[in-house]
């Protein structure tokens, strides 16, 4: 089965692609600007080529873009479902790895801090290339707290103070989640206010620090949203009306986009595994397709998944059941547009802010009217279907106005003043969960541990022991092999280290 979540082969990928990307450094100064560049990096020969900030970045938003759409995330949630192999869908994997995310962009990012802020390396000229001190940590503040809000949500209390170190510090103590929340509440208020010019090599908004402000709001307002049935309430509900008054993204145009290239170095995963290697194991799954889009006439369905049979229709596969079950499956696989070699990756997206600020409306977190939780709701499913409009191919799907509005008025989708909270939340949670489909599965999941919704039947032949959906999953085995200590107060701090075990915001 494809793994895209880090184990060994990534780590030896990323250290591959920082080979690259310091070898494409050179070739470009030797191109680009010959004597200058070449005669400053020999001027200095007591100093790395890892102190160049500006690689360290884009090494870090390289190791960032498979962190949030790991396959685990997205069969947990039943955005996909298996063909063969079907072991992950059935809860069967206990233990997932982190050491790959924090050998990688949390190494990166906190060296890019340290570098930044040493006395020793601060004034260097490659350090001061890639923009001012503040400016360089500002952005790396707020790309670390994305990527430790993915692992925390992943496996609760982890390191995060002492994480990233290296080799100066291989056994870190862990923080608990409860911590680690609220710090990343005051990186995310304080790091927009370091930013003042563009960033060079930003592979996500392309230097614009208005976008990247309008991203760190927005986390921060994600965050708040994950803590309300916590004794952190009223702190989280004060941050989020902050996040709102500073400025959350305000159309597509503000997504927290990845953009893969249509070249082979750069080239989505799904790419490479299912055109170039020409795999098949995964497939749309029932819940999306059956339960959810063809009752509803989704104009995104074309779009989601292919069809299959004579005569065609769209047919999704069920999801959960034993290898020998699912192998005479008849099923349609992922979409086209998920295939293609630049399909982008949306981290965080205008529509999933929609739906936030239609949820913080109902539950009075924001002032508003019953009018406005809808209208938010609407502009959610608008922008979504325009950020899935814009990726097809084969078919091109051109979502209407028309179109748009009549799946807003199906009874199943419609959305009204005179429906119980519940119900409200439920058709929020729901379309949220389906504009994360293929993009962020981890956040799907954490949003359905938070609500409750959609509701999603557990798998039909569960492996695990409660037979249920996991609540997070279980620390690699380098923890208690290698940090038994802290691994231990870890597992007595948070509870049992199994899939069942709920993190801090998940408990009431």
């Amino acid at each position: 089965m494809l793994n895209f979540h880090y184990n060994i082969k990534d780590k030896r990928m990323k250290n591959q692609f920082k080979i690259y990307v310091l070898m494409m450094a050179v070739s470009v100064s030797l191109l680009t600007a010959c004597k200058k560049d070449f005669g400053d990096l020999n001027s200095n020969p007591n100093v790395p080529l890892s102190a160049n900030t500006k690689y360290l970045f884009s090494s870090a938003v390289i190791g960032t873009r498979g962190i949030p759409n790991g396959a685990a995330g997205l069969l947990y949630v039943q955005h996909m479902a298996e063909f063969i192999y079907t072991n992950e869908s059935r809860y069967q994997q206990i233990q997932y790895s982190y050491d790959g995310i924090y050998a990688g962009p949390v190494q990166d990012l906190q060296r890019i801090i340290k570098l930044n802020t040493d006395p020793a390396t601060k004034s260097l000229k490659e350090v001061l290339d890639n923009g001012s001190n503040e400016n360089q940590i500002g952005f790396a503040r707020i790309l670390k707290a994305f990527v430790m809000l993915q692992i925390t949500d992943r496996w609760g209390n982890v390191p995060y103070r002492e994480a990233g170190l290296g080799e100066t510090n291989s056994q870190p103590k862990f923080d608990t989640q409860k911590f680690i929340y609220n710090d990343l509440l005051k990186e995310l208020k304080e790091a927009p206010l370091q930013l003042v010019t563009a960033q060079p090599n930003d592979p996500l908004f392309g230097g614009d620090i208005t976008k990247w402000k309008k991203w760190a709001n927005s986390l921060r307002a994600i965050v708040a949203l994950r803590m309300m049935k916590t004794e952190d309430v009223a702190v989280a509900k004060a941050a989020f009306s902050e996040a709102v008054t500073a400025g959350l993204m305000a159309s597509n145009a503000d997504n927290a986009i990845f953009n893969y290239q249509s070249n082979a170095t750069y080239e989505s995963p799904w790419y490479t595994n299912y055109v170039r290697n020409g795999r098949t194991d995964y497939g749309v799954s029932q819940t999306v397709v059956d339960n959810n889009m063809k009752p509803n006439a989704d104009p995104r369905l074309p779009v989601f998944s292919r069809t299959v049979g004579s005569p065609a229709v769209y047919k999704g596969i069920p999801y959960g059941v034993t290898d020998q079950y699912s192998a005479g499956v008849d099923g349609a696989l992922l979409g086209r547009a998920i295939y293609a070699q630049n399909f982008p990756l949306q981290l965080t997206t205008y529509a999933q802010m929609c739906f936030t600020m239609s949820e913080a409306v109902l539950e009075g977190w924001v002032a508003g009217s019953d009018a406005e939780m809808i209208s938010w709701y609407n502009k959610g499913i608008e922008a979504s279907m325009d950020q899935w409009s814009a990726v097809s191919t084969n078919p091109i799907v051109s979502i209407t106005t028309a179109q748009k509005t009549a799946y807003e008025a199906m009874p199943n989708v419609l959305l009204t003043a005179g429906q119980t909270h519940d119900q409200k939340l439920e058709k929020i949670q729901t379309q949220k969960w389906l504009n994360f489909y293929m993009n962020n599965g981890y956040e799907a999941w954490a949003e359905w541990r938070r609500t409750g919704y959609p509701v999603l039947v557990p798998a039909r032949d569960a492996a695990n022991a409660d037979k249920k959906i996991p609540r997070r999953q279980a620390y690699p085995k380098t923890e208690s092999d290698l940090n038994k200590v802290n691994y231990d107060a870890a597992v007595a701090a948070q509870g049992p280290d199994a899939l069942s075990t709920r993190l801090w915001w998940d408990r009431s």
